[in-house]
């Protein structure tokens, strides 16, 4: 039965939704056109339109039917449809691969390796990149390095999400859905003549809501719900006949609580654990009485068979939950929030100037991000991050012109492009545990000479700043580096043992670039492209804490440290493609990407390194038995210099170089419609992927591998670690991150009219993840063996009804239907020093429910 919240829900969607079919009630009903021809699907991935079966690049391309059938609104869904696509995240912050190409850090520095494009705009950060869209025409994911036509931050490949467009005639689209966990889901669009045949518009809403999908044993509340409600406006104008303005205005607004969950906990000191998160000092009376020379008999009846935690009044332990990867329940003592807020306005022109055609794509977009969560993972505040405020500006400017000559055997293209993000970054990291034992350690200590460690009658102070000179701010003469005033004792000074980072950033890339095609035969193409892209980067860094004891010196702290950078690159491509015969089309190609260097906000200091790759790639597309099978292939060799990677270090995190890495790689994807059995369809791909990290010694979280030494002058790390450090500490020969070797999908449908005209389809869809390493040392690094996802499937099924005139349909389904158990992120820490653990996020349990759907006039065509 429906939950009251529910209804309430439900009716708020359902009148936001028929309200926006009201403005269309016009429209007249179309008849729904037939499923697309098996290979006749137009991608504009080299920046014109062409077939997919034309183009000699590694795309994937979903149409609007499938998009909808899916229910796919970003990497999260689409990594199960496309070969060699890999997503993760924290939160709000997303991770995206494409063979192994790509970023998992949660940083304002962090930028992926895969560039994210809505209607040509290019989208900067790993916050944005993830935000769901909606109301699509179609997706193309553009696998390998896309340096000469999209160039920035594309090392990886593209994802494109290309919205629909506003129509001439009237009509309406509305879909409703509702399921498990209170999951409610409306989208509903409008779009018809503005002013006769020269002004049109669209308006789309979207809202997507579900319950917490887990259980907190701390809070008795279940988490990890989510919301989403977003809307955009086109408007398309025609001015003359070879004028085209179209502007684009969208917002977004979504929040979600996706709970940090624990794989592992190992204790370094022997004490520290979930049961006694203060370690020795959260041991009780009769334990310590068992351990000679901790407290005298005194002191020991004094606790009355409690801990010295107890005695005074600090932390004790939450309750411990079972396993993540076996329960739905979770132990979180600080509860978790990711919200993101979004604004964005763009104007694309599109003029054909005869000769020539002119594009220039205008665009401004707003994000901001607030986050609150507790990585350790655990029913005890042991480290929790927040606020964490994060705030990107980002304009970017795009022209091209393109056009054809020599009796249309050379198609070119050349253009420039500008980019520039003012972002803002502030973060807190309050480690309480590690403030109270620190407290403890130094407060209860017995002078010397005492035959125990420890005393009671000792005083203790609980507030860090008015520690016995250990326990002391950091920069004590310099201001609070946000609100520039003096610090103060309790005030400006936390009383709980913190961290405080913060960086001011801008980052700004110019880059032109030209690419030509010319046709040697009525078979034979080559292709040659060339970009040259400059980066620039200005950071104001801050570092602040509390507890400058456990930091060793404040040479790693500081205040309002400013540094720039600038980086530049060549990137192109080279290539020459061949139909084999007038269905089957062979391709062979050399690209360069480029990702441009940064600085970490969590170091005061330094920046690192751009990353650089060179790809091979061979391949062939066809469609083949009289066009009932479509079969594309790719093989692929990658050379990967300067690879980025995040790692856990104490009390942070930060992006380094990991030398480099080969890969070498094979794609597959199939669709298969057999005439003889008419609305039968098999489709899929498989992916594989064998890649290895060059030479390269790196320390763990925790700096268990041993004195692994630090970067060089060139901010190299060392390529043959020295004697005495953990084997695993020598990455070389690793997996790359986030690139299961193995990767499929399996798709089965039918659908069939019935003889009154109703169609009927019924669909199973079979994903499959070979295990998936979360950092480099794959998973052997001391205590760490949870970074590593094993490998899993996932199955989806959907029965769904249309009507005649396809304007009505009625369709079941079912997600992940066997519940299986899999992580969107797994990563080690070491904060506080006294533990090593893994903690991380699961992806959505089974859900299934019920999906209504409407269109009206244009929509229904």
């Amino acid at each position: 039965m429906i939950k009251s919240k529910g209804r309430i829900r439900a009716r708020m969607a359902v009148s936001v939704a028929v309200g926006a079919l009201a403005l269309a009630a016009r429209a007249d009903a179309q008849t729904a056109s037939k499923d697309t021809e098996l290979g006749q699907v137009i991608v504009t991935a080299q920046k014109r339109s062409e077939n997919l079966q034309e183009t000699p690049v590694a795309v994937t391309a979903l149409t609007g039917d499938r998009i909808e059938q899916t229910g796919v609104a970003g990497p999260q869904q689409l990594q199960f449809l496309a070969p060699s696509l890999n997503f993760g995240n924290v939160g709000a912050f997303s991770f995206v691969s494409l063979r192994g190409v790509g970023t998992n850090a949660t940083s304002s520095a962090a930028e992926s390796s895969v560039a994210t494009y809505v209607d040509g705009v290019y989208i900067g950060n790993v916050v944005g990149e993830g935000a769901p869209s909606f109301d699509l025409q179609r997706i193309e994911v553009l696998r390998g390095p896309q340096g000469t036509l999209y160039g920035r931050n594309s090392a990886g490949g593209v994802i494109s999400y290309l919205t629909k467009a506003p129509s001439f005639e009237p009509g309406a689209a509305l879909s409703l859905s509702y399921g498990a966990y209170d999951a409610i889901r409306a989208n509903a669009a409008v779009t018809g003549p503005i002013s006769g045949d020269t002004i049109a518009g669209r308006l789309s809403i979207h809202y997507d809501e579900h319950d917490g999908y887990r259980f907190n044993l701390f809070s008795g509340r279940h988490e990890d719900d989510a919301r989403t409600i977003s809307a955009r406006g086109t408007i398309l104008a025609r001015p003359t006949d070879n004028l085209t303005v179209t502007l684009r205005g969208d917002i977004l607004n979504t929040r979600s609580s996706p709970p940090s969950l624990l794989f592992s906990l190992n204790s370094l000191d022997g004490f520290t654990s979930e049961t006694t998160p203060l370690g020795i000092f959260s041991l009780p009376a009769a334990t310590l009485a068992a351990m000679p020379g901790i407290l005298s008999p005194a002191d020991l009846a004094k606790l009355n068979g409690g801990s010295i935690a107890r005695y005074f009044g600090l932390i004790q332990p939450g309750p411990v939950a079972p396993s993540p990867t076996e329960s739905r329940t979770f132990s979180n003592a600080v509860p978790t929030r990711h919200q993101v807020e979004a604004r964005g306005g763009s104007m694309t022109l599109d003029w054909d100037a005869g000769p020539a055609t002119v594009k220039s794509i205008t665009a401004y977009r707003w994000t901001k991000y607030d986050g609150r969560f507790d990585p350790g993972a655990i029913g005890t505040p042991q480290v929790y991050f927040g606020p964490i405020i994060e705030t990107h500006k980002q304009f970017t400017q795009e022209f091209n012109v393109s056009g054809k000559a020599f009796d249309s055997r050379l198609e070119w293209l050349f253009g420039a492009f500008y980019y520039r993000d003012d972002s803002s970054s502030a973060s807190n990291i309050w480690v309480p545990t590690l403030g109270q034992q620190t407290i403890l350690q130094v407060g209860l200590a017995n002078p010397a000479g005492s035959p125990f460690r420890y005393s009671l009658d000792r005083p203790i102070n609980l507030q860090l700043y008015a520690g016995p000179g250990l326990l002391k701010t950091a920069l004590l003469n310099a201001p609070e580096f946000r609100t520039g005033l003096p610090l103060v004792a309790g005030v400006t000074v936390p009383t709980e043992a913190m961290l405080a980072f913060d960086d001011d950033q801008i980052s700004e890339s110019l880059a032109a670039f030209a690419q030509a095609t010319y046709r040697v035969t009525d078979r034979l193409r080559l292709t040659a492209g060339a970009r040259y892209t400059g980066d620039r980067k200005r950071v104001e860094r801050s570092y602040h804490s509390n507890i400058l004891a456990t930091l060793g010196a404040t040479s790693n702290l500081c205040d309002s440290l400013s540094q720039k950078k600038s980086w530049s690159a060549p990137t192109g491509t080279i290539g020459a493609d061949y139909d084999v015969a007038d269905d089957i089309l062979t391709y062979a190609k050399v690209s360069w990407g480029y990702k441009a260097g940064g600085g970490n906000n969590v170091e005061c200091r330094g920046f690192f390194k751009p990353e650089k790759l060179t790809s091979y790639e061979v391949g062939f597309k066809s469609l083949l038995a009289d066009r009932q099978v479509l079969l594309n292939v790719a093989a692929y060799y990658y050379d990967y210099k300067d690879i980025q990677f995040n790692t856990f270090i104490p009390n942070g995190s930060i992006i380094s170089n990991a030398g480099s890495a080969t890969a070498l790689g094979a794609e597959v994807e199939y669709f298969l419609r057999p005439e003889f059995l008419r609305g039968f369809q098999l489709d899929g791909s498989v992916s594989f992927e064998a890649s290895d990290y060059g030479a390269g010694c790196f320390n763990d979280p925790a700096r268990l591998a041993g004195p692994v030494p630090g970067l060089d002058a060139g901010g190299n790390a060392p390529k043959v670690c020295p004697a005495g450090v953990a084997d695993y500490a020598q990455i070389k020969g690793n997996d790359l991150v986030r690139a299961p070797r193995w990767k499929a999908a399996f798709g089965a449908q039918y659908a069939v009219d019935a003889a009154n005209g109703d169609n009927w389809l019924a669909r199973f869809d079979a994903a499959y993840s070979d295990t998936v390493y979360q950092d480099v040392f794959n998973g052997q690094a001391k205590f760490q063996a949870a970074t590593a996802q094993p490998s899993y499937w996932l199955l989806s099924a959907r029965v769904a009804w249309a009507s005649p005139d396809r304007r009505y349909g009625v369709e079941a389904f079912a997600d992940n239907i066997t519940n299986t158990y899999y992580a969107t992120n797994r990563s080690a820490a070491n904060t506080p020093s006294s533990v090593v653990r893994v903690g991380g996020n699961l992806g959505p349990p089974r859900t299934y429910g019920v999906r209504l759907t409407m269109k009206l006039g244009s929509e229904a065509h």
